[in-house]
């Protein structure tokens, strides 16, 4: 008993950690072992009673003598036939207790394979529903690529990108997609958000001292100034001497990116690595990328919208002493 608390934690861990489809595949994996370990446990009744009196079924059927695996695996033989409505003579009931017995474990059984058969079909049509949906949005992308003429490798390069994109989706859904969220109250979604961004936003010296002067003006930044950014490999988040149409500072969650600079005597590259944060300039004043960032493995990144921050600093204004 144990092991099956041990194993249905790690079940629930994988559960809350891996993608739609894998969950689904989990949950049918333990409608099956559940429907196991019922049969073993009918089984071992069935024994039992077989050898509660030398009138009952163990010794009628002569299965004493052909010992104790011949004794269970008929057993289980019988077990299965109550689960499936089969006809489970020679080894049915002979004397009163086994008459009530295999009265009760078809009534169980009936129950049982109704809930089984039931769950079984919702789970196919859930994993069904989730591989069609996601077949065709990428066959429907993999049309308009072709319909607008784009190279082979660039189109490969997308339907994998979105590939990706789709099984990450599947694996951790985005905010905006879990509706139960909209149904909870403004003060514990900034207590949700703040919960989520402050521990990486304090790597950076002025939010760490901002959430020791004012947790409040840290809060309100985490809740409407911050969000995430999901990237994946060989993307290319900005080049040399391009704007941005949403000014914001970054920080890296997970991941690894390169940063490559050309100055007038030679250039430079930097990896950046979790816990890094770049485009501070964004916050304090006009800016246009000077170098080229790209993705070395998939990223996730918190990026603080500069507009959002002055907003929310202007209103504490003569508030924060430093």
């Amino acid at each position: 008993l144990m092991r099956l608390a041990r194993l249905q934690s790690a079940v629930a861990a994988l559960t809350e950690t891996h993608s739609v489809l894998l969950n689904l595949f989990l949950s049918f994996a333990k409608s099956v072992c559940a429907i196991v370990l019922l049969l073993h446990m009918t089984a071992c009744l069935w024994v039992g009673i077989g050898l509660n009196s030398d009138t009952n079924w163990v010794y009628t059927t002569g299965s004493r003598d052909a010992g104790t695996l011949w004794i269970y695996l008929t057993a289980c033989h019988w077990a299965l036939t109550q689960f499936t409505g089969a006809y489970a003579d020679p080894w049915g009931e002979h004397t009163l207790d086994e008459k009530c017995f295999n009265i009760c474990v078809l009534f169980l059984g009936f129950l049982t394979a109704t809930a089984f058969v039931s769950n079984i079909t919702s789970l196919m049509t859930q994993i069904s529903m989730v591989t069609n949906q996601q077949s065709s949005q990428l066959k429907t992308l993999s049309r308009y690529l072709k319909a607008q003429g784009i190279s082979k490798r660039l189109a490969d390069r997308l339907q994998r990108n979105a590939q990706h994109a789709l099984q990450t989706k599947a694996a951790v859904a985005p905010e905006t997609d879990i509706k139960a969220l909209k149904l909870v109250s403004e003060p514990l979604l900034k207590e949700l958000h703040f919960e989520m961004f402050q521990p990486l936003l304090k790597a950076h010296p002025f939010f760490r001292w901002l959430s020791d002067e004012d947790p409040a003006a840290m809060r309100q930044i985490c809740h409407a100034a911050v969000s995430e950014i999901t990237l994946f490999e060989a993307d290319c988040l900005f080049c040399p001497f391009e704007t941005s149409s949403n000014p914001s500072m970054l920080l890296l969650a997970s991941g690894e990116l390169t940063y490559h600079c050309e100055f007038d005597d030679g250039e430079q590259t930097t990896q950046v690595y979790p816990g890094d944060w770049f485009c501070e300039q964004f916050l304090w004043t006009q800016w246009i990328y000077q170098g080229l960032l790209t993705t070395k493995k998939d990223s996730k990144m918190l990026a603080v919208q500069a507009a959002k921050f002055m907003e929310i600093m202007e209103t504490k204004k003569g508030k924060i002493v430093a």
